[in-house]
């Protein structure tokens, strides 16, 4: 079976090692009811996945979504709204030059480009061949190959004000993969990260008709048509690349620049 159909197979019937139970409901307990184009269609809040350790992240913390847009109503969220700290992921062909839609003065946006200046006209781009080898050959190139990326945003977690939201363009791969960093950092356990990535599969339509013509979908000229789906076991395995890193998550964390205040103070205002 090809990456594109195991990811769509997954997409579809999911993992057998994923809860389907509390777990997923709480990791969407703040998603949108109403599927219109002119609001999130894949917002959430982070709050009340179990740790290692028996506790759980804190609600209004931690969101992620979908990428804004300018005309959006505001959306339909039991949590403070808008955020304090917005950190776009998304890459500059990406992105129409005009200010963030969420831009305020209550509100600071971070642009931290994870893909790098990713541009679909140059094809031979390291990127870019990441991006057509499937989800699994793009996740590992961004945990591998990004990682002060990710440290720059754990600091930004840990210090910045809240609550944070994290978004890219559909909210599913670059930010699935920093969240799914961000909530190992602190002990939540792997099913709950994995149940909360699989979460995105059931809102892929909608966040398709939002995209329109992004330049990084099938049919834009990077011959990626995983970027439509969602693969657990790429999940997995970028987790398993940092818990075999020499010293675990703490070595990885460290190779990457982090400040060693980073993750206890993460975990301090994450955790209840």
């Amino acid at each position: 079976m090809s990456s594109s159909e195991t990811a769509a197979h997954e997409s579809a019937a999911g993992s057998p090692s994923v809860p389907s139970v509390p777990t997923a409901r709480n990791a969407r307990g703040g998603s949108l009811s109403r599927r219109d184009r002119d609001q999130l269609v894949n917002l959430r809040d982070l709050g009340g996945l179990p740790t290692q350790d028996g506790r759980h992240t804190r609600p209004g913390v931690l969101y992620r979504s979908d990428a804004p847009r300018h005309g959006d109503r505001l959306p339909v969220f039991d949590r403070e709204w808008p955020p304090r700290t917005v950190i776009d992921l998304r890459s500059p062909v990406e992105r129409d030059g005009s200010p963030h839609p969420l831009e305020s003065a209550v509100t600071d946006v971070r642009v931290i480009p994870l893909l790098g200046d990713v541009d679909p006209a140059h094809p031979t781009s390291e990127i870019v061949v990441a991006l057509a080898g499937g989800l699994s050959t793009m996740y590992r190139a961004i945990v591998e190959r990004t990682g002060s990326r990710v440290v720059e945003i754990l600091h930004l977690a840990a210090h910045a004000p809240g609550p944070l939201l994290v978004h890219c363009a559909a909210g599913k791969d670059r930010t699935g993969l920093v969240v799914a960093v961000l909530l190992r950092a602190v002990g939540v356990e792997p099913d709950a990260i994995l149940a909360d990535y699989a979460a995105t599969a059931a809102n892929m339509a909608d966040v398709l008709r939002r995209l329109g013509n992004n330049p990084l979908l099938p049919g834009a000229g990077l011959g990626a048509p995983d970027l439509t789906t969602t693969s657990i076991s790429a999940v997995e395995q970028v987790l398993a690349v940092i818990d075999e890193y020499p010293g675990g998550l703490s070595g990885w964390f460290a190779a990457n620049g982090a400040h060693p205040d980073a993750v206890p103070t993460w975990r301090a205002r994450l955790l209840t």
